[in-house]
């Protein structure tokens, strides 16, 4: 059998192919890019002690140590101590959010839905101000389709009517209003809110129903929270590439601080309904 020959020009060819095929593979490695997820935790203003909230702080911790660099807890002071520290952790591990838990304490007295990190609050009077929102622009290049931002504050995406007080006129929550702004920032992403309490029952990483808890105190068995008790466990969706703002079944974390939309409503379960129903029959 006689030898192969290569001329120079064969020899240049395959160097060019093999060139051509290391660049290709370079490409969709880069294509394939990883995704974290981030629980952003903000400490109740208004309380000396948060036992709901540190509580369910120490179990994000929990699952952070456990995810192998996957999920991140952030401690939040305000939105720019936050966002940098996010840009530090993305841009060491050249990754993309995958899912962020903004874990924040929703006022029902002032009338109008909201969320905060650390002292910044957002909610329909501001989202739409760039120049308010400027902190959280920065966290737009990393966002894509897969992206999901969940408002862990009470009452987030509110739809309905606030009651009326002593001090607060009767009026629309905006909780919509409020998650179609930060929609509009993100894009890309998919916003959720909730309706009534996100009250973080044991197993809030399990995929359950871990954020359909309701308080136990005697001043919620007042009229004034009738629509509150009335939506437990209702959840709203908002996606600014279909402009579609939806409710949805009730929302839930796994172990890896993915955000998850529930197969079944927290109002289709019997112990839902009863619940409702149980402290509605209560109210005065």
């Amino acid at each position: 059998m006689s030898p192969v020959r290569f001329t120079k020009n064969k020899i240049a060819l395959m160097l060019l192919l093999c060139l051509s095929m290391q660049y290709c593979n370079a490409s969709g490695n880069k294509a394939i890019q990883k995704s974290l997820n981030f629980y952003i935790f903000t400490k109740d203003a208004g309380s000396k002690f948060d036992l709901f909230g540190t509580t369910a702080l120490l179990r994000a911790k929990k699952r952070s140590l456990m995810s192998k660099k996957t999920f991140f807890v952030i401690e939040a002071q305000n939105t720019q101590q936050v966002v940098t520290e996010m840009l530090a952790i993305l841009g060491t591990h050249h990754a993309l959010i995958g899912n962020i838990w903004i874990d924040s304490h929703g006022l029902y007295k002032q009338g109008y839905s909201s969320f905060h990190i650390g002292s910044d609050e957002y909610s329909y009077k501001n989202i739409n101000d760039s120049k308010y929102t400027g902190a959280l622009q920065q966290l737009v290049p990393y966002c894509d389709a897969a992206t999901n931002i969940g408002l862990g504050s009470c009452y987030g995406g509110a739809t309905f009517y606030f009651p009326g007080s002593a001090t607060v006129p009767c009026g629309r929550m905006n909780g919509d209003s409020l998650m179609t702004g930060l929609g509009q920032i993100f894009a890309k992403a998919t916003i959720y809110g909730s309706e009534s309490w996100v009250m973080a029952k044991p197993g809030i990483f399990n995929d359950n129903f871990g954020f359909a808890g309701y308080p136990l105190g005697k001043r919620y068995r007042n009229n004034y929270w009738q629509p509150v008790w009335e939506r437990l466990g209702q959840w709203n969706r908002y996606r600014a590439a279909t402009n579609i703002f939806e409710p949805i079944n009730t929302v839930a974390l796994n172990k890896k601080g993915e955000i998850s939309v529930r197969a079944r409503h927290y109002q289709e379960l019997g112990k839902g309904q009863k619940a409702i129903g149980k402290n509605l029959a209560k109210l005065q």
